[in-house]
């Protein structure tokens, strides 16, 4: 099996599924290796990318709360291993905790991203998953449990308030970045490792036969708990420090650079 990050990994700097990566991964998943995306996107936010591809993956979504595929025809989800959800007192305070800073939530549920209002941020991101929020004053849907819970400022000093933010919800939740100025607040006690191992097992697959790949500090711990852990040139030198190996970057094909290694190599 080979896990594979989906934004600064699968896809290159301008989000976009480079021809060479999408052939590498396809045939990979032809020859009977299970291609897994993992991500922090929701599986709404995947649907673009998926209908690119000429297989179904398995999904590992919002940063491993929730497991599934989606149909290759219409594009919904089926097969769901796993949904986890922040707890609605927990997803309470993080939304309350969030106003007093002066910070818009993002509320992801597998079907429904909530927010309250467009800031230029938040059209960024809308622009980039090609989908969009739906604008709502109730971001919780009576006590709806969220999955994940986004947090997103502009770049540079802004952000800095977003690691505050980090410390005050590690009683409640897990929060990690996927960018510098992009904060992810799923359960405690999700991340994409735990979420890999209950997707191998399911498959009646060992750690040691699982490869991954990623760029940010999302990706840490499923990089050194893979079998084998495959970072991208553009990755930070922390994340590095966790992989085996180093590709190139994601404009450069690194994850098809990367599938070749592992073919030549006799690893898959």
């Amino acid at each position: 099996m080979v896990a594979v990050d989906v934004d600064g990994t699968l896809l290159d700097s301008a989000h976009r599924l480079r021809a060479a990566v999408r052939d590498a991964l396809g045939q990979l998943s032809a020859s009977g290796v299970k291609v897994v995306l993992a991500t922090a996107r929701g599986p709404r936010a995947l649907t673009m990318i998926v209908s690119q591809l000429r297989f179904s993956p398995f999904l590992i979504c919002f940063s491993g709360a929730w497991i599934g595929e989606l149909d290759p025809k219409s594009l919904r989800a089926r097969n769901v291993l796993l949904d986890q959800r922040h707890t609605p007192s927990a997803a309470r305070s993080i939304v309350a905790t969030a106003f007093a800073y002066h910070v818009e939530p993002n509320v992801f549920t597998p079907d429904v991203w909530r927010a309250r209002t467009l800031t230029k941020e938040i059209q960024a991101e809308s622009d980039i998953i090609e989908s969009s929020p739906l604008i709502t004053q109730d971001l919780l849907g009576d006590d709806q449990a969220p999955n994940k819970i986004l947090l997103i400022t502009s770049e540079g000093e802004p952000a800095k308030v977003l690691r505050t933010l980090a410390n005050l919800f590690l009683s409640m939740s897990t929060a990690t970045f996927s960018k510098p100025n992009y904060l992810e607040i799923v359960p405690i006690g999700v991340d994409k490792a735990k979420a890999l191992v209950k997707l191998a097992n399911s498959l009646g697959l060992e750690l040691s036969q699982v490869a991954a790949l990623g760029d940010g500090q999302n990706d840490m711990e499923m990089l050194r708990e893979a079998g084998l852990g495959i970072a991208m040139g553009n990755a930070s030198d922390a994340v590095k420090s966790a992989a085996d190996w180093i590709t190139g970057t994601n404009d450069e094909d690194g994850v098809a650079q990367a599938v070749g290694r592992l073919v030549s190599s006799g690893l898959i």
